[in-house]
């Protein structure tokens, strides 16, 4: 579609140009330039990253902590808990909560929070300082798009199994006896 207006274009530019009506038509080309421009706008499409499935590794993403340090994900992670929004969370935290410091280490485990919707205000003021009570890290993703392809389902908790840096198993969750079953499996089973 966008050739063939292109291509439209470029004659009627050409024809108009050699015959005496190239000014007079100039300021035509000028108020359709934006719709061409438009038109190309529609046929450009962003990239985007496929959804995480077995086999796969983890996106390379650069997490920051509550604690606004670089946190990158260590390599003997066998376990990754997803969080993808505020109902989710309210999940997790009791439980990790309870556990105290030094459980998901423990555990090989990690806890990714994607933030980028939280208004700037509320995470500022409000989230951010209640995430750096927590006695565990907890690696932030706040650009959009950074953390689409990690499933989910609103409510629920996505957990990845990893094995050798690579998914072993997807699970998407909201109940809490599943969470720590996943949790206090050991790798391999």
């Amino acid at each position: 579609m966008f050739m063939y207006q292109f291509q439209i274009f470029k004659n009627n530019f050409v024809s108009n140009f050699k015959s005496q009506s190239f000014f007079k038509n100039f300021i035509q080309y000028l108020i359709l330039l934006p719709i061409l421009i438009f038109n190309l706008s529609l046929f450009a499409e962003e990239p985007t990253t496929p959804p995480l499935v077995l086999g796969n590794t983890l996106p390379e993403i650069n997490y920051t902590n509550q604690w606004e340090e670089p946190s990158p994900i260590p390599l003997e992670t066998t376990k990754v808990i997803f969080i993808s929004d505020m109902d989710a969370s309210k999940i997790i935290h009791p439980i990790l909560e309870k556990e105290g410091k030094g459980y998901l280490e423990g555990k090989h485990a990690v806890l990714i929070s994607d933030i980028h919707k939280m208004p700037s205000l509320i995470s500022k003021f409000v989230a951010l300082p209640k995430m750096k009570s927590y006695p565990y890290t907890l690696r932030l993703v706040r650009e959009e798009k950074v953390a689409d392809p990690f499933p989910r389902t609103k409510g629920s908790l996505t957990l990845i199994q990893l094995k050798a840096g690579k998914i072993t198993k997807i699970q998407i969750t909201n109940l809490e006896t599943e969470i720590r079953s996943f949790l206090e499996t050991p790798q391999g089973k």
